[in-house]
């Protein structure tokens, strides 16, 4: 209704229409405009269903016009009780209908029209429905509910049990609870926003007899539920739990690593081609992971080699290039030493002795190399060994000190500074130190070297890098800890390298 309200208030034709049909006097035009108003009017209205009387009211004359039925006689255009309140528009209800013929109880909205007239001019609205088979009525679950409906004071304003509840008394409501008994009916109320209740009455003993029916239909389902279920859950047990529970046996036993046993038993043809399938493809598994583990192990030491014999260019251009200005400025006993280091590195990095050296002859190349890079670089180092004579011929694999320490040189030390390498006997290893007082690194990057199989090298020094100490370790000792790194920002790196030893 106020939605239909709106529609004649926002008009601006019927607005101008209504202005001028009251201002002009009695005349023909008077009588074409009256037309033309009540053809919109209708037009309005009756393309909206839920709306019954409807008219014009002029509240100074007490004249309504525009009526779409017949009024009686006592029409007022406010009628109690008021349920809401707004700006130029209230809505009463509910109440009786001011049609003529119509005894029903209806909602009214009554609305001041926005025209420019000398006089208040009203829209009078009903509904067109009865209260109780439509807005009460609708949503009913349990047969015979009846309705009340409460004012802002608790006051019944309508009611569908007059010997009971009659209007105009106060309802009984001493509960804090929405809901209660009262004089054999249950009562279960609901407040609006606007303060006024609408309360759904229930006779006891009608009640109960629904819940009852209710409780045994719910019975039935249930007890119907659950044989089905039953049954089904036999049926999906013989046919599909127990041979997938075979087969996923079966997978297990593959995921174990044994690719012979078989025990799915079963006649039902899906699963039978299903395990069939299963184990010629258990079969073409086996004999990858043989021949991927031979390629791997193939591949592994061919990267080893690799790595072992690989050689950075920029390395032995920038060597000779130092070993030409060395030349050049005279320095003949540099030059002599600068080439005898390169070239007893390159002898121990590319000669055929094997995947093993000892630790001494480590140490050695090491050395050269320090004293090679020496000459470059503005740095001092100290390499000391803690460990007896015997323990010092213990076989390693080659050339795992040099990248560490050439990774110090490069990445560590900023302009100068010192390098440190030391041998010594822990409780069951050898630990060797590669100590800097360089820049440091963060945790962040330490993890990323410790637990990145494929390290980004920059192409500096020699080229093997860090990358190579990790694989070569792993693959001679069998795991991946033999390597620690303990840095702190601006205060230098420690590079740990434990390996094992059995005694004397």
């Amino acid at each position: 209704m106020n939605y239909v309200s709106q529609q004649v208030d926002f008009s601006d034709n019927i607005n101008y229409s209504l202005l001028t049909y009251l201002e002009l006097e009695d005349s023909f035009e008077k009588a074409s405009v009256y037309d033309e108003i009540k053809n919109e009017l209708n037009t309005i209205t009756f393309s909206n269903p839920n709306i019954g009387l409807s008219l014009i009211y002029i509240e100074d004359d007490e004249e309504y016009l525009f009526n779409s039925h017949w009024t009686k006689d006592e029409f007022q255009l406010r009628n109690d009780p008021l349920l809401i309140k707004g700006y130029k528009i209230d809505n009463f209800g509910p109440h009786l209908s001011l049609e003529r013929f119509n005894s029903k109880f209806v909602l009214s909205t009554v609305r001041e029209l926005s025209i420019n007239y000398s006089k208040d001019v009203y829209l009078y609205i009903e509904s067109n429905l009865d209260l109780t088979k439509n807005i009460l009525e609708s949503d009913n679950v349990i047969n015979d509910t009846s309705y009340i409906i409460l004012d802002q004071n608790n006051r019944i304003i309508y009611s569908e049990k007059q010997d009971t509840f009659s209007v105009n008394q106060r309802f009984p409501d001493d509960s804090e609870h929405n809901y209660g008994t009262k004089d054999g009916y249950y009562w279960f109320k609901e407040s609006t926003e606007r303060g006024w209740s609408i309360v759904s009455l229930i006779s006891i003993s009608q009640y109960n007899l629904e819940m009852n029916q209710w409780i045994m239909t719910m019975i039935y389902f249930v007890f119907l539920f659950i044989f089905i279920s039953i049954v089904v859950g036999l049926l999906l047990w013989k046919t599909l739990y127990k041979p997938l529970n075979q087969f996923k046996s079966e997978i297990k036993l593959m995921g174990d690593n044994n690719f012979h046993s078989e025990i799915v038993q079963t006649s039902i043809p899906e699963f039978v081609q299903l395990t069939n399938q299963f184990r010629s493809m258990r079969t073409q598994i086996a004999t990858l992971i043989i021949e991927i583990e031979q390629k791997e192990i193939k591949r592994a030491d061919l990267e080893i080699e690799k790595l072992m014999h690989q050689i950075n260019p920029h390395f032995l251009m920038n060597t000779l290039d130092t070993a030409r200005w060395l030349a050049v400025s005279g320095e003949k006993e540099e030059v002599i030493h600068l080439l005898s280091s390169l070239n007893k590195i390159l002898y121990y990095n590319m000669g055929k002795l094997g995947h093993l050296s000892t630790l001494k002859e480590e140490l050695e190349s090491v050395e050269q190399y320090l004293r090679m890079q020496q000459i470059r670089y503005d740095f001092t180092y100290k390499i000391e060994t803690f460990i007896s004579e015997q323990q010092i011929h213990t076989p390693v694999p080659r050339f795992i000190l040099q990248p560490v320490v050439e990774n110090s040189i490069y990445h560590g030390l900023v302009d100068e500074g010192e390098i440190e390498v030391s041998i010594r006997l822990g409780k069951n290893d050898f630990i060797i130190e590669v100590k800097d007082d360089g820049r440091g690194m963060t945790e962040e990057k330490i993890q990323q070297i410790l637990h990145t199989d494929l390290i980004e090298e920059k192409k500096q020094g020699m080229g093997i890098g860090l990358n190579y100490v990790k694989r070569i370790l792993e693959r001679t000792y069998g795991n991946a800890d033999r390597i620690k790194i303990k840095s702190e920002t601006n205060k230098g790196t420690r590079v740990l390298i434990f390996i094992p030893y059995w005694g004397e």
